[in-house]
């Protein structure tokens, strides 16, 4: 059994140009199984699990060399949200509620018009590693009020979601969403960088991989019908990647 979730949506790609088989990490922390024709999906089952160790090693790996720090969680910082640029901005408050991380988080605010993230402190000489945290926590909290409207507000987003086993939102920087073989979906909290239809285009992703865990043929074809439009939304997800700090590290 595969001790984490990190282990899962792997593409198996079949040729009799591969004399063996073969496993390889991607940078992006997909797995590929190269097989001959003449290897059955069992057996290639049995391969994977038999290189757990060395999968789940090179899957750490990855995801430490990802979260390079590359924000200094001081005042005018620039962060993705929805989309857009925003600064970060502090407003120190004579209230002890704002010494705790729950009562800043809590009481942060967006401004809009004038792409601000406005966290309120107490103590105005918290080390960078709190403040780390405090925007750490915000994402995970806002991309977890957006994933939960989503699925309150979109019928359709509602009626898939009783497949799903659990959900949960994880401090990842390296994947937008996860699919594990018992059908627990994990967002990464970055997910409120992106605009609503791409998050709506990952939720739609990671569902489809309850019944599709692999990346062939027929995973698209059901995806296509869930998100007509997903080569759209996964080339903007890209564009957004290439042209933008998307570490939260």
């Amino acid at each position: 059994m595969l001790e984490t979730e990190k282990f899962l949506n792997y593409k198996i790609i079949k040729s009799n140009k591969f004399k063996r088989l073969t496993i390889t990490i991607q940078r992006s922390q997909h797995i590929v199984v190269s097989a001959p024709n003449r290897v059955s999906d069992k057996k290639i089952t049995e391969f994977i699990e038999k290189n757990e160790q060395w999968i789940n090693k090179n899957l750490e790996r990855l995801e430490m060399e990802t979260a390079t720090k590359s924000h200094t969680y001081l005042e005018g910082d620039v962060f993705l949200l929805y989309r857009e640029t925003y600064k970060l901005a502090f407003n120190i408050i004579d209230d002890e509620l704002y010494n705790t991380l729950e009562g800043i988080v809590e009481n942060i605010i967006i401004e809009r018009e004038k792409k601000l993230i406005i966290i309120p402190l107490y103590n105005k000489n918290l080390c960078q590693d709190s403040l780390r945290d405090i925007v750490l926590e915000f994402y995970k909290q806002e991309t977890q009020r957006i994933i939960d409207t989503l699925f309150e507000e979109k019928p359709f987003l509602k009626q898939l979601k009783h497949n799903i086993a659990k959900i949960k939102i994880q401090k990842s920087n390296s994947r937008w969403g996860s699919c594990s073989k018992n059908n627990n979906i994990n967002f990464s909290f970055r997910l409120a960088m992106l605009p609503t239809e791409c998050i709506e285009y990952v939720i739609l992703h990671e569902i489809t991989h309850i019944t599709e865990k692999n990346h062939q043929i027929t995973f698209y074809k059901k995806l296509e019908e869930l998100c007509p439009n997903y080569l759209k939304y996964e080339r903007e997800i890209k564009r957004i990647e290439r042209s933008y700090n998307i570490s939260l590290a």
